[in-house]
């Protein structure tokens, strides 16, 4: 054993061996060990780990390449090289590899980075074995060799099918304007400076040194360039000519599978890298990932996504203010700095919940965040003129500065806190113990509504910045925002409408005013836009609830019943528009096909329908009424519902068109409720989770009489035809409403 200072055989005198003679007292103190400093300054300065590159990739990372220097006369790079020992043999301080730290590879064994936890202890060991090491520290890597040299391939094969420059500064312009404004997930100065960084990578490093070289944030960046053009694409017609034809490679290419392609190569380079090397643009990737599925109709696979993204921001500690970063120094421009990067992580935060608890309210399935565990700070709403890390954090004057994107995302977020209680009143089931709950939660709902600011209101907006360039999305956003209001009142009475009477009388004007504002909002959108799911959002879970009300309760709300079948109609018309470029839309085909000849049936007894509404003495052209013209036949739309485009052929099963008797097919003699103890059974209705995950269709029965819905002049200009009775099939419960208007129906036909 080697023998300590002060101790026993500390000091010698030559070959005998035999100690000094000098009494205790006389001897001086022990000496202090002294260490050379090896690493530079700054990893010296944060007690971190340095590989003694010139920039290190610590500084790289974070963006302090000119910090990064060396006291004079430390040992080299190469020093190290020639120190380090061999692969796959053991140091002198046991049996651990010096490949990986235990903090990194603890971190792929579901530790967390953040908070308390086992890692952080081995953080604190490993900074201390750095302090008193005499051998090299060494960074987290990136495994064998040969494993780094497939990751470097693969990453620059995926690159390589970004598209030429030209064609990727268009497409973001595209992007930036049409789309971005509606999550502001995209800071446009931090994106053009993290674009233009990775314009000048030279060529040499990604083919030598790949991802490796590159820092967290700049190698995810080619992910989130790869879904910004994916999402641009979705944008462009094929109808029309298009600079971005040459982008295809196949014949029969459609802009869609080209942009599902870059779609899958951003999510390719995100799993590339597994959850080593998390960063902020990681998480960007994963949204506007989730963003395109669902704009491509993939939803689940956009809930799973989200919830993925959810996790990694909470690895980077984006849901708790007290894991915010800190300023690298004490400069003020780096505490400048670091206030807007912690702003700009709780914006990316504040939007994946909000995405998280809409998904949970629209599917109704569980969500990855959990406000019980605390929420971080909401961004501070600045003016848009203010240039990021070099102004300080101002808050916008809501009097005289034009609304931001964020002022937008903010407002939304106010909306959204009552679609929280509203998923923990859905706990109690459709009898929760006390109702006045849900009469509190309303007038909640209405109090944010007169609490709305000025730009973003229907009724006396403020218009000033309607014409300007930088807010063109104001006017749009109005109506966005009046349907998630009109959402939340829907969302709150839908589980009991069919226990309480209080309940279905708001959710029918809450469903009714809410397809209203999706005509309008439809009719102010050019059709390379019907993709957009805002249109498809609400919409179907409204024509659903109206259907159920009124054919299950046939005679309640007499009032209200012309303009739910008149405005269901509508709605049915602007799907069967949108389905050639809304996925959604299409699929949703058989169940309005189905839903329509039902409500019609029910209310085709209860009393003749006037032409007319509010009104309005305007007619969609060559439209007719559901059927022959009758008493009791249900009137024709008095206004077109589609005015930017020529309504498309309905697809549906073919059917045989034979003459009927509208009278003895629309008029139900006795429109019954069904047995109280089925409808006390009945689960609350979750229409689009239905369609989406239980395959939910309309299937006309066989032999039934077919009626011929026109909807704009012309034979191949049709809807297709309403069959009489439609049954729901799918993979949904026997508690389901579907089942009991299949057994209703069967018994009335």
């Amino acid at each position: 054993m080697g023998s300590q200072p002060g101790g026993p055989g500390a000091a010698t005198d030559g070959p005998s061996g035999e100690g000094d003679h000098h009494p205790p007292s006389e001897r001086g103190p022990p000496r202090k060990r002294r260490r050379i400093v090896i690493s530079c300054g700054e990893c010296h300065r944060r007690k971190q780990k340095c590989d003694r590159e010139l920039p290190c990739s610590n500084c790289r990372s974070r963006n302090r390449e000119s910090a990064c220097s060396y006291d004079p006369g430390a040992p080299t790079a190469r020093d190290y090289e020639m120190r380090k020992p061999s692969p796959g043999r053991h140091d002198d301080r046991g049996d651990r590899k010096t490949d990986e730290p235990l903090s990194s590879m603890a971190a792929t064994w579901g530790y967390g980075q953040t908070g308390t936890s086992t890692i952080g202890f081995l953080k604190k060991i490993e900074m201390a074995d750095a302090d008193y090491a005499d051998g090299p520290v060494v960074v987290p890597s990136w495994g064998s060799k040969q494993h780094s040299f497939a990751i470097r391939e693969k990453y620059k094969g995926l690159i390589r099918q970004l598209p030429a420059r030209t064609y990727v500064d268009k497409l973001i312009r595209l992007f930036l304007h049409e789309f971005n404004y509606q999550y502001s997930y995209v800071d446009p100065g931090i994106f053009f400076k993290q674009l233009d960084e990775w314009h000048s990578i030279p060529f040499n490093v990604l083919s030598n040194e790949g991802p490796e070289a590159l820092s967290p944030d700049l190698r995810a960046f080619p992910a989130v360039l790869f879904q910004i053009i994916a999402t641009a694409l979705l944008l462009i017609s094929e109808d029309e000519p298009s600079e971005f034809q040459g982008l295809k490679y196949a014949g029969t290419m459609t802009f869609e599978d080209l942009a599902s392609e870059y779609s899958d190569s951003g999510a390719a380079i995100v799993n590339l890298f597994g959850k080593k090397g998390l960063s902020l643009t990681t998480v960007q990737a994963e949204f506007l990932r989730a963003s395109f599925l669902k704009f491509t109709a993939n939803v689940t696979e956009s809930w799973h996504t989200i919830g993925v993204a959810v996790r990694d921001a909470q690895e980077l500690g984006m849901h708790r203010d007290s894991l915010d970063p800190k300023p690298k120094d004490d400069t003020p421009e780096a505490i400048l700095e670091n206030q807007w990067l912690v702003q700009r992580r709780r914006k990316m935060y504040m939007m994946l919940v909000m995405w998280d608890i809409n998904m949970c309210v629209m599917l109704g399935r569980p969500g990855a965040v959990d406000a019980r565990h605390g929420l971080p700070s909401v961004p501070i709403d600045v003016p848009a003129s203010t240039f990021q890390s070099k102004t300080a954090l101002i808050q916008r004057n809501k009097d005289d500065d034009p609304p931001t994107p964020l002022t937008r995302a903010l407002w939304l977020h106010e909306l959204v806190f009552p679609l929280r209680d509203i998923l923990d009143l859905e706990r109690e089931g459709p009898y929760p113990r006390d109702f006045s709950k849900v009469d509190r939660l309303h007038q909640v709902i209405m109090g944010l509504n007169d609490r709305k600011p000025a730009a973003f209101r229907l009724e006396n907006p403020d218009t000033r910045w309607d014409n300007d360039v930088d807010t063109h999305w104001i006017q749009p956003t109005r109506l966005y925002v009046a349907q998630l209001h009109e959402f939340s009142l829907m969302a709150l009475h839908r589980p009991y409408i069919f226990h309480r009477k209080e309940s279905r009388i708001q959710a029918l004007r809450a469903s009714l005013d809410l397809l209203e504002l999706q005509r309008q909002f439809f009719e102010s959108l050019p059709p390379r836009a019907w993709r957009s799911f805002l249109l498809f959002f609400g919409s179907f879970d409204a024509i659903v609830v109206i259907a159920a009300i009124y054919i299950l309760f046939p005679h309640d709300h007499p009032e209200l019943r012309e303009s739910a079948t008149q405005k269901v109609y509508w709605a049915i018309e602007r799907f069967a528009a949108m389905q050639e470029r809304n996925p959604l839309a299409k699929s949703a085909q058989g169940v309005l096909r189905a839903i329509l000849a039902k409500l019609t049936r029910a209310v085709g007894g209860q009393g003749a329908a006037s032409t007319t509404t509010g009104g309005s003495s305007s007619q969609t052209p060559g439209a007719t009424s559901l059927g022959q013209s009758s008493a009791t036949s249900v009137s024709p739309p008095s206004k077109p519902a589609v005015e930017t485009g020529r309504v498309a052929a309905g697809a549906g099963p073919p059917v045989q068109e034979v003459g009927y008797d509208s009278t003895a097919m629309m008029a139900a003699a006795d429109w019954s409720l069904p047995p109280m103890d089925n409808l006390a059974a009945i689960a609350p209705l979750f229409p689009t989770s239905d369609l989406i995950y239980h395959d939910l269709t309309g299937i006309p029965q066989q032999g039934m009489v077919a009626v011929p819905l026109a909807v704009e002049g012309g034979d191949d200009a049709s809807l297709g035809t309403v069959v009489l009775p439609w049954q729901f099939e799918g993979d949904f419960g026997e508690d389901t409403v579907w089942q009991i208007l299949n057994q209703f129906q069967s018994q009335e036909a």
